[in-house]
Formats: structure tokens, sequence, C-alpha cells
């Protein structure tokens, strides 16, 4: 990659410039040091980016919040914010501003205006399973986890965007904050950003009921209010997509339930075990052909043995169901990353620590301090 290009003035116009480069997702502004960005996952500190001083980070905070006093007053107030910004040619930005050491600091990432195919994210066979088998459902619930920048939330709008173009439901997203805008094409499809369309994912959990939805997209379960209403929204005949931040099926069963107390996880174990449709668990390692990255995928369909075990609260059960069910399209990380070295897509060392997990997993999820069995 050429190395960015001195810009004749610093402002946010010559910021996002940076971001132009097809390989680089994040950009992070600091005035005490060098910024930097990071290209195909790794941070990269290019010398050709100027040193910013406070004043720049200060004009450069003025113009992402677009001169609102109340943002800027509000941002000094809470230590910390999270919105979103809309460059010229309706290119969005997901920026996270905060202070460390007294000083502003600003982190951007680029929301890609394209939307990927789920054939462009993954095996074409997976791609038409889901297509065929869990974008058709009218219920349940869907969700996808992974780390911080696995492509959670690329899935989910891909997957959005397919519902739009083949079926003629009403689609209500509740998101912190809006990065992809959709356009209505056999969908209605409103879109609401916490802070700016209503107070709080609380709020709009709650009025979501009345306003006549077929399919619901929770940004992120984040606490026991949330994962409850996302089960009762599932459970009233909705198809509800979520994210989590965890690392494999079995992990996101065991996230699940620890949001609630101990006297309560059985009764939503049983609850999940009857409404979960799909996990899709995800993340991304360095391509081995091209300079760019490839996801990893687990797969977990809710077939009857995987309901037996979420009502016995057996989840270290999951993992060996998950990899004897390929004739369901199941599959764990370890399977999906061995189709990728055997055809030569990936490197082994970038993947080889998911071996070494998966030697670890059921002894993790038994020390776990929520009871796996009852």
């Amino acid at each position: 990659m050429n190395s960015i290009n001195t810009p004749s003035r610093i402002d946010i116009d010559a910021i996002l410039v940076w971001l132009q480069d097809p390989n680089i997702s994040d950009i992070h502004l600091t005035s005490s040091g060098k910024s930097s960005y990071r290209l195909n996952g790794a941070i990269i500190k290019d010398d050709k980016i100027p040193l910013l001083s406070e004043e720049h980070m200060e004009t450069i905070i003025k113009q992402l919040f677009q001169n609102n006093i109340q943002s800027m007053d509000k941002f000094i107030c809470d230590k910390e914010s999270d919105f979103s910004y809309e460059w010229k040619n309706w290119i969005s930005y997901r920026v996270n501003s905060f202070f460390e050491r007294w000083k502003i600091g600003i982190v951007i990432r680029k929301i890609s205006p394209n939307v990927k195919t789920l054939e462009e994210m993954m095996f074409s066979n997976l791609a038409d399973c889901i297509k065929r088998y869990v974008l058709t459902a009218k219920k349940w619930l869907f969700l996808v986890t992974g780390p911080t920048w696995s492509w959670k939330s690329t899935s989910i709008v891909s997957m959005l965007e397919y519902i739009n173009k083949t079926r003629n439901d009403n689609i209500m997203t509740i998101e912190d904050p809006i990065e992809y805008i959709f356009k209505s094409d056999k969908c209605i499809i409103s879109q609401r950003e916490v802070g700016h369309d209503t107070w709080s994912f609380k709020n709009a959990l709650k009025s979501v009921m009345r306003e006549d939805p077929d399919i619901i997209f929770v940004w992120e379960i984040r606490d026991t209010e949330t994962a409850e209403t996302v089960l009762s929204l599932a459970e009233s005949w909705h198809l509800v997509f979520s994210t989590l931040h965890t690392w494999s099926a079995s992990h996101t069963l065991g996230r699940f339930l620890s949001f609630f107390p101990a006297n309560m996880q059985a009764s939503i174990s049983d609850r999940l075990a009857d409404i979960l449709l799909w996990i899709q668990s995800q993340m991304l390692v360095r391509r081995a052909d091209v300079n760019a990255r490839i996801g990893v995928y687990e797969f977990l369909l809710n077939t009857t043995a995987v309901k037996n075990n979420l009502k016995k609260m057996d989840f270290w059960q999951v993992d060996s169901i998950i990899e004897a069910s390929a004739n369901v399209w199941m599959i764990t990380m370890q399977q999906y990353a061995k189709k990728l070295l055997w055809k030569n897509l990936i490197n082994i060392k970038d993947v080889e620590y998911l071996f070494k997990n998966a030697d670890n997993q059921k002894a993790q999820l038994q020390n776990q301090q929520i009871p796996l069995t009852r």
C-alpha cells in the first residue's frame, strides 16, 4: 500500500480522505503522539500522517458533531460519545470520541456503502442454506456473534438486504449508531438510532411491538432487560436478529443465560430452546492470496438434538453436535478453517489458536459461574 499523502490542511475532510483506501478500516486520532490506522486488522503508524495538536482535535470533533453545541456539551459532560457521521456522497462512518489523559481521542470507522452478498462472505453452499432455510423463517431468534470488527453488522446487513429484496415485510431496526442506511425495496424499513430517534434501547424496545413489525433487528444484547425483551419478541411471532460479543455457539448460549440470576436460568434456557433459530459465530483472519481478510464461521442450527441439550443446559455437548451435523449445514470454526486451509486461502499460523482453543472449550464452559445442569 502507498503511504498516506500529507494533507495541506487538517480538518475532517482531510482525515476522511485517508480512509478511502479499501484496506483501511479505522483511523485512530490523538494529540498525545502519532495517529494511526488499521490496515487489514493491523495497527499502522505511518510517518506521513502529521502530528495533531489539541487545537486540531477540537476542530475535528466539532466538525464531526456538525458544530452542534448540545452534542459537544454532552460529549464533554459524558466524557465519551458513540455516533454516526455522514460525509459527502452519502458515505457513512461510525465515530467514537473519548478523553484520554485529559485530551480528546477519536476513532473513525468506515462503513462500506456497498453491501456484501452472503456468497461473497462465505462458501456458496452455506450462503444458499441460510437463504433457503433461515431467511425464509417467519419467527424465532437469529444471533450473530464475534469480537469487535468481525463483520457482525456486515452479516446482518447482508441478510436484511436479501430479505428486503425477496419478502414483503415490515423491518424495524434499533441501532446505536446507524451504520448502513437501507432503501426500502419489497419491505418497509424503519431505522431508529438511539440518542436521535429514541432516547434509549429500553424505550425503543417497549414501543416496537406497537409498530406492526415482522422482522426486528436489535443492535446488541447488552443487559438483562434487552435479553428478556429479545426473547419475548421472538416468542410473539417475530423474526429477531441481534448480536453478542461471544466467540462460539456454546459460549453464546452460556453468555445469554449469564444475563439472568441463577434461579431464572432453567426457565430462560427452556424459552431459548423453543425460540432459537440459528447462531452464526464469526471472526476475520488474513488472507494468504491477496491483501485482505476473510471470514471464518461457525453455524449452529437449533435441531432437536441441540434443543434437548439446551433444555438440559448441557452446553459442552453443543460443539460435538455441530461437528457431527454437516448434513444439516452446521460447521465448527475449526472445520471451516480447515476448508480455507485446503483451498490455500489462509495460513495455518493465523488460525492455529482455533485448534488449541477447541481442546479447552469444554473445560471453559464447565468452569463458568452459571450452572450448566439442572
